[in-house]
């Protein structure tokens, strides 16, 4: 593409009317073009104005919801842009450079009906465009600790990177990895590797989401992700918003806000604690002219201030990725446990205990150094050389009543103890209960 070729088509690329050919062989000359690029910025800067002038006059969003179907139909029917026109002839009007255009279509604009596309049709478009994806890879940061669950936030960690690759076709594989964990399904089996413990467990099958990867699988599957948050906000009453703004890049982004509500009570063990059971502000944002989802945001709602707990920052839509991606270098050192309870003769003894006797036998084998012992309320076998060298001689000083979460099934069982290293820890325990064998079982909360 030359400058004539760029220039005519300038207009259209901010307003987002361009086909992806064409907006790609633009930008790459945008790229390379001082003089194009100069003038590209006068009109996306002439498009901001536009927008905060007509927002305080009309109370609408002119450019994206406005422009882009008037002038959509005016390119279809004439092949070029009521906008297009006056940037072409400006010199004829006596308008000078780009943004001298300013006044006289403002007060066209302002002429308009109230057009104004609203945040579900902006989501149900976002939907529609990645309802066929071959693959996605996306990038971004979470507030948790890079060894932990994957679904685990703490508004008071520092960000840790976080990165999924996903192939849907032709045959599913997935791998997620943080700095701490990593599973991948290679297509035939799933594999998680705890890194710093050199761990690593396997399911020997095929699984769409496994190892606490739901939420980030979800966010994979585009389409499904935005069409169950619109049946939410219908059912629930979720509230949503839009607004125009311009990208980094000049391009228009159309902003979807939703605020959504978890119904686990504000004084709950789990608040807070997990994607799922947190209150957030949600913040999508889809490229004006093609519909895809290119950012997401999501806040943590507290009283003493939102806080940015998430931060998707790229996105790449079905794009090759490399055959390696879908093998998991495994240190030469690595441990290999499995993920069930061991068999016991005498199971009806553990099967009869409470929730705070198993949780007090745990520990208590613990302190001994009893691994054979302690193996029995753990899914984990063998005990993990990290959770021997950190409970290892554990002194117990506390453990009190179980209670439920209403965030889960688990009962959960505050303890105090004493690491043999001199730090004392006061936490909860999560434990769950095993169907086929009727015992508790460590599901969490282990410091």
């Amino acid at each position: 593409m030359n400058c004539a070729e760029c220039r005519d088509n300038l207009v259209a690329c901010a307003e987002g009317l361009l086909d992806r050919e064409t907006l790609l062989e633009c930008r790459a000359h945008l790229e390379t073009c001082a003089s194009c690029r100069a003038e590209y910025q006068a009109i996306a800067s002439l498009q901001q104005r536009l927008v905060a002038r007509g927002q305080a006059a009309a109370e609408v969003s002119l450019v994206a919801p406005v422009m882009q179907r008037v002038l959509q139909k005016q390119r279809e029917s004439e092949g070029e842009s009521f906008m297009s026109k006056i940037l072409k002839h400006r010199w004829g009007f006596g308008l000078g450079t780009a943004t001298g255009a300013a006044a006289i279509l403002l007060i066209a604009l302002l002429t308009l009906p109230k057009m104004q596309a609203t945040a579900e049709e902006v989501m149900t478009r976002g939907a529609q465009v990645v309802a066929k994806l071959t693959s996605i890879r996306f990038r971004g940061e979470l507030r948790t600790w890079p060894v932990d669950n994957f679904g685990y936030i703490n508004a008071d960690c520092p960000f840790c990177p976080i990165e999924l690759w996903k192939q849907f076709e032709p045959q599913l594989k997935w791998r997620i990895e943080k700095p701490g964990r990593v599973v991948v399904m290679d297509g035939e089996s799933t594999v998680m590797l705890l890194k710093p413990e050199h761990v690593a467990v396997k399911h020997p099958f095929r699984t769409t989401s496994a190892f606490d990867t739901d939420w980030l699988q979800q966010i994979a599957n585009v389409s499904e992700t935005i069409s169950n948050e619109l049946d939410n906000a219908r059912a629930k009453g979720w509230k949503l918003s839009l607004k125009q703004e311009a990208g980094t890049d000049g391009r228009l982004e159309s902003v979807v806000t939703i605020l959504a509500k978890t119904t686990v009570p504000a004084n709950d063990y789990e608040k807070n604690n997990w994607i799922w059971t947190a209150d957030t502000r949600r913040v999508y944002r889809f490229d004006a002219q093609s519909g895809l989802l290119e950012a997401m945001q999501v806040y943590l709602l507290r009283p003493s201030g939102d806080v940015k707990i998430f931060d998707l920052s790229q996105i790449d839509y079905n794009q090759p990725i490399e055959p390696g991606v879908w093998t998991l270098e495994l240190p030469a050192d690595v441990s290999w446990v499995q993920n069930q309870l061991p068999t016991l003769t005498n199971n009806a003894v553990y099967a009869a205990m409470t929730p705070e006797q198993a949780a007090k036998a745990f520990f208590e084998a613990c302190s001994r150094n009893d691994w054979g012992e302690a193996g029995k309320f753990l899914v984990e076998s063998p005990v993990p050389n990290m959770l021997k060298q950190k409970l290892g001689g554990l002194q117990i000083i506390s453990i009190g009543t179980a209670f439920t979460s209403a965030a889960g099934k688990d009962q959960i069982v505050p303890y105090e103890i004493k690491l043999q290293y001199g730090t004392n820890r006061k936490w909860n325990l999560a434990l769950a209960k095993d169907q086929a064998s009727g015992r508790w079982f460590v599901d969490g909360g282990l410091p």
